[in-house]
């Protein structure tokens, strides 16, 4: 090989190797990252849309005035641009939070989740948003609850109390003048407005019921009588049963909490008696499920040796067996009904009101119907 050949042999190898380093550098050099997408801003949408700032903040806050056609290229420019509305440039303009809070006695219960469902609804078409709280049945909890709620300056309160004395209510909102609906348990004297069961009818509607069936030694699972359902029930099945000629049997009326556990403790105490209730009106849905649960220990069939009749029919009621006896409600209805209430308070300071939710009947086989005449 020439002295010429070898030299242009060198130059290839290194014309080969360098153009190798560069691919590979190419290869493991980063891609350029995109810009961050810039958040659109109430003036991107006025300027897509053709009209002042101002014009674009009115037609998408609903202020009358404007023409249908300026309204519609706003809400046109604000769909394709993706406009968010800052929530908190809005609480800062109206000195609102469009927050309410929800505070339960017991998260768990299907009662206050179907509750939550109406309150909900209710309150997004009114361009509210839910903070939740659950109060776990301890009074100081609900206090804390509230503390914190108030904390956050939500603009209304939607409380189930679990029997807070009126008193301690008093002073955790006395430096607020926050907004308040109770619904189901309520605080004597407090609050804006209140939305209820009407209790006294559904205890009547199960007496009479019971009474129907022959009964006369009748057993009463109360409930809690720090909250205001629990007492209002087991003041109308005093006064029920005076009203058909009959005193109760003070050992046949069990106050306890309204956990399963609770009702099937008190289950066991009215079914060892030594005359025992031939019947058994429970003050809600899970101490019917306790005492249930007490009567199969005993070895006592429902409703042969014992009738059962609830107040609340829980969306299992039907599945059970035997198939529950209840009063029955929407509670959703009492959600949205207190969610009204607040609102119109938020709006406009109405005076308070009351609203009470009415109860219906539901025969089962619990309480000694026959299938075929159950509704």
């Amino acid at each position: 090989m020439t002295l010429q050949e070898r030299v242009w042999q060198r130059r290839n190898r290194l014309r080969n190797r360098f153009s190798s380093l560069a691919s590979r550098e190419l290869r493991e050099r980063p891609a350029p990252t995109a810009a961050p997408r810039r958040k659109a801003t109430l003036a991107d949408v006025a300027e897509r849309a053709g009209v002042a700032t101002s014009t674009a903040s009115r037609a998408l806050n609903g202020h009358a005035g404007l023409a249908p056609a300026t309204r519609a290229a706003v809400e046109d420019a604000a769909a394709q641009l993706n406009f968010q509305p800052s929530a908190l440039a809005r609480s800062l303009r109206t000195q609102q939070t469009f927050t309410v809070g929800f505070v339960v006695p017991d998260v768990s219960s299907p009662f206050y989740a179907a509750a939550l469902q109406g309150a909900q609804g209710r309150l997004e078409q009114a361009g509210y948003r839910v903070m939740l709280m659950d109060a776990n049945q301890d009074i100081d909890r609900e206090l804390a609850a509230l503390e914190t709620l108030l904390s956050h300056q939500v603009d209304g309160l939607l409380v189930a109390s679990a029997g807070v004395p009126p008193a301690l209510f008093e002073s955790a909102l006395s430096a607020s003048a926050t907004p308040t609906i109770f619904f189901d348990g309520v605080i004597e004297g407090m609050g804006d407005g209140a939305v209820i069961l009407d209790n006294e009818r559904g205890i009547e509607l199960l007496i009479a019921h019971l009474i129907e069936h022959g009964h006369e030694r009748i057993g009463f699972l109360a409930g809690s009588q720090r909250e205001s359902a629990g007492a209002a029930r087991l003041r109308a099945f005093y006064r029920c049963m005076r009203d058909h000629g009959m005193t109760p049997d003070g050992g046949h009326v069990k106050v306890c909490a309204w956990a399963i556990a609770d009702g099937r403790r008190a289950g066991l105490e009215l079914l060892a008696d030594a005359v025992p209730a031939t019947a058994v009106l429970a003050s809600s849905a899970e101490l019917a499920l306790g005492f249930m649960s007490a009567a199969a220990a005993r070895g006592a069939r429902i409703p042969h040796d014992v009738a059962l009749v609830a107040f609340d029919d829980p969306y299992f009621g039907d599945l059970l067996e035997p198939s529950l006896t209840a009063v029955a409600y929407d509670p959703r209805l009492i959600g949205a009904a207190a969610a009204e209430l607040l609102v119109d308070a938020i709006r406009s300071g109405s005076d308070s009101r009351e609203v009470r939710i009415p109860v219906t009947l539901v025969r089962r086989r619990s309480c000694g119907c026959r299938a075929e005449a159950a509704r």
